[in-house]
């Protein structure tokens, strides 16, 4: 009976001490500004008009696997963003969100931005 108890116990101290721990999390780090109207559309326009470049050298790296350029070409746009947000001293966080929001609203942009996802057939050897 008692063999019982202890995972049960186990899962509900997990449980308390994540809770304690979401409760006491200090809030994000004041020294990067929420981001603004203006720079998010600024955002998604410096990372959406690096796209048909990035695309092409994917291209190039991985010819005839859409996949594998696929996933080169979203390492290569997780850098942009990454590199915006620190030269801009913003929220990793709001710099996605915009160019999520610019994706799904269709902020205009110098390139088109591809939403169109090849189907997963990743390559077998790295």
């Amino acid at each position: 009976m008692q063999k019982d108890l202890v995972p049960k116990i186990a899962i509900v101290v997990v449980a308390l001490l994540a809770m304690v721990r979401a409760a006491t999390a200090p809030p994000p780090d004041p020294i990067h500004k929420p981001i603004e109207e203006k720079m998010a559309r600024d955002a998604y326009r410096d990372v959406t008009q690096r796209e048909r470049q990035a695309r092409r050298e994917a291209a190039v790296k991985f010819p005839g696997d859409p996949w594998s350029q696929d996933d080169d070409f979203h390492e290569r746009e997780n850098e942009a963003v990454r590199a915006f947000a620190g030269s801009h001293e913003l929220r990793l966080s709001d710099v996605v969100r915009a160019v999520d929001d610019g994706m799904r609203e269709r902020w205009p942009t110098s390139g088109q931005p591809n939403p169109k996802v090849p189907p997963c057939r990743p390559r077998l050897s790295y």
